[in-house]
């Protein structure tokens, strides 16, 4: 592909559809052209008639000249390095909420009670179990799960190296409710807060916000806007955590519902309050503070006053 890109003459536009070697592709052909575009497939038209793969080589060409095709973020930088490590570290809590569900699943059908909260490390529970399959299926269970948490603590080690080798990751770990892995996470997925034009833009991204449809006057409904979800937990959760605690996001909250919010709305509105200042963080390199708004609030009051002195 490089061979051919190189006997093409005059300016070189190339674009293909996100997909599971698109990072590697664009480390390799991204000095090849002069543009380059890795386009988000949910995006592009439907088009009509036979599929072949010539018609949508075209199709793309095309939609790619109109300048119709949504571009997928990607980066050669460190932080594509470590969202690798993040994806690796989410991959395996998802299997082991997977295993957990599945072991729980073992014992129910045993009618096996499974309410204490050391359950899944108490691995002797299985002589409770008296058909020889269901004891030997919960035991390689407990197995698996006993392993991969040991795997989880090596991405664990890895996320505190990244902490203290990068500053924006331990100013992220300043704001109440945003842990070292929360932290990773955030920093690995945005890799460049300044693609970010402002934060409604960024709020869609964590699919935080929800796009009404309308025509002819007429609500049909709503739709979240295409995003990473991971940032989308990452945030509730952290709004969780802060319910909890006290501060000024607390007391966010707590304004909120005395205005007649329910629990949900308040909830999702304070996720949207720590992504905002989780993007200023990263923006600005700051760390933040309990005045953190008032400060915002003074320094684009200077800002204001140094440009109109330099007119």
């Amino acid at each position: 592909l490089a061979h051919v890109i190189n006997k093409i003459h005059g300016e070189r536009h190339m674009t293909f559809e996100e997909s599971s070697i698109s990072q590697w592709l664009y480390i390799q052909l991204k000095d090849k052209v002069d543009k380059l575009i890795i386009c988000n497939p949910a995006y592009i038209a439907k088009k009509q008639g036979a599929k072949t793969d010539f018609r949508d080589a075209l199709h793309l060409a095309q939609e790619l000249r109109t300048n119709h095709l949504q571009p997928v973020f990607h980066d050669t930088g460190h932080w594509m390095e470590i969202r690798t490590t993040v994806s690796g570290y989410l991959d395996i809590v998802e299997e082991i909420v997977r295993f957990k569900n599945r072991l729980k699943s073992v014992f129910r059908a045993e009618a096996i009670q499974t309410d204490e909260n050391s359950f899944y490390k108490n691995s002797s529970r299985v002589k409770e179990i008296k058909n020889p399959a269901a004891k030997f299926v919960a035991e390689k269970l407990f197995n698996q799960i006993e392993f991969l948490e040991s795997e989880k603590e090596k991405y664990k080690e890895v996320f505190e190296r990244n902490r203290k080798k990068y500053r924006p990751i331990r100013n992220l770990m300043t704001i109440p409710g945003i842990s070292i892995i929360r932290a990773n996470i955030i920093a690995a997925i945005i890799c460049q807060p300044a693609r970010f034009d402002n934060k409604h833009k960024f709020w869609g991204y964590c699919m935080l916000v929800r796009h009404i449809q309308i025509s002819g006057g007429r609500i049909y409904g709503n739709k979240r806007f295409f995003g990473r979800r991971e940032l989308r937990n990452v945030f509730l959760g952290a709004a969780e955590n802060v319910m909890r605690l006290d501060g000024e996001l607390r007391d966010r909250y707590d304004a909120l519902r005395a205005k007649g919010a329910d629990h949900k709305d308040a909830k999702i509105n304070l996720a949207r309050q720590i992504a905002s200042i989780a993007l200023c963080l990263l923006k600005n390199n700051d760390k933040y503070n309990e005045n953190y708004s008032e400060y915002l609030k003074e320094r684009k009051k200077l800002r204001k006053e140094f440009f109109e002195q330099s007119l």
